[in-house]
């Protein structure tokens, strides 16, 4: 009897664990992502490329182990409030883009700091070069003393000042909840990159679009050696390449310099 149940127990065991792995696969493997629409959920085959965000709780990341594990695109922390430098930016940013990932840096918004005082802190940091992905502002934290109309407006400050100084426009970081609560339908000219941990594809408004997809804050890689976000884009290399700061069009030389270069003067 006591066999018998033993063996009972071993089997549900085995299907749990199966059902687990199964689970894990469809979250770290997101190549068939699931769509919802009007609370149906269909399956939709797409290209699609794996990517992390690290910050000062990843530490020293080896970026070459990460680079191997088919990590193709990083966003990194450049800055928080106005006076706030994730301290491992700057080899975080030169790392990235010295293994062939390619990079992004963003800023974490703080809502009672003024906008332009976080602007500044951003610029003073980041310096982007052709190949480099948007700048991101990271908003997930709001303030009681300040209203939504308030809110927004202190975000379009940073947004507007970014795409000025840097000549793209930049994206919107934030979670699920916090998107609903704050951000849905306000910023339909800005492209999201949205948390949502499941394995639903975000939801957003009818005039919003995401980009990218933080699906997991558990996700374990070489190189790293604590947990760390993974993020989803739904296209390819080519794609994710036309999201980036381009290439400067060389100078055209005037007439007479390319005379000069023919045939030289005596």
């Amino acid at each position: 009897m006591s066999f018998v149940f033993l063996l009972f127990i071993s089997q549900k065991l085995g299907h749990i664990g199966l059902l687990f792995l199964a689970g894990f696969a469809s979250l770290v493997g997101i190549s068939e992502p699931v769509t919802e629409d009007d609370d149906k959920t269909t399956t939709t085959k797409v290209s699609s490329l794996k990517g992390i965000d690290v910050s000062r709780w990843q530490h020293e990341v080896d970026w070459h182990q990460v680079k191997d594990a088919d990590i193709t695109f990083a966003f990194v922390k450049a800055s928080q409030s106005d006076c706030r430098q994730d301290p491992y930016f700057e080899r975080n940013w030169q790392e990235t883009k010295r293994v062939g990932i390619k990079r992004g840096a963003y800023h974490f918004f703080i809502p009672t700091v003024p906008a332009i005082e976080q602007v500044k802190i951003f610029k003073n940091l980041v310096r982007l070069e052709a190949g480099d992905l948007p700048p991101v502002l990271d908003v997930e934290v709001a303030d009681p003393t300040i209203s939504g109309e308030q809110f927004r407006e202190q975000i379009k400050i940073w947004l507007e000042a970014i795409e000025d100084h840097y000549g793209m426009k930049p994206m919107i970081y934030s979670n699920q909840n916090f998107y609903r609560r704050w951000l849905k339908g306000h910023f339909n000219d800005y492209s999201f990159w949205i948390a949502r941990y499941n394995t639903a594809q975000p939801v957003l408004h009818q005039t919003d679009k995401w980009t990218f997809w933080q699906y997991t804050d558990r996700g374990i890689l070489p190189g790293i050696k604590a947990a760390v976000d993974l993020n989803f884009f739904p296209g390819d290399w080519d794609t994710l390449h036309a999201l980036c700061l381009p290439e400067l069009p060389a100078p055209k030389e005037d007439h007479l310099q390319q005379l000069k270069h023919r045939q030289p003067l005596p």
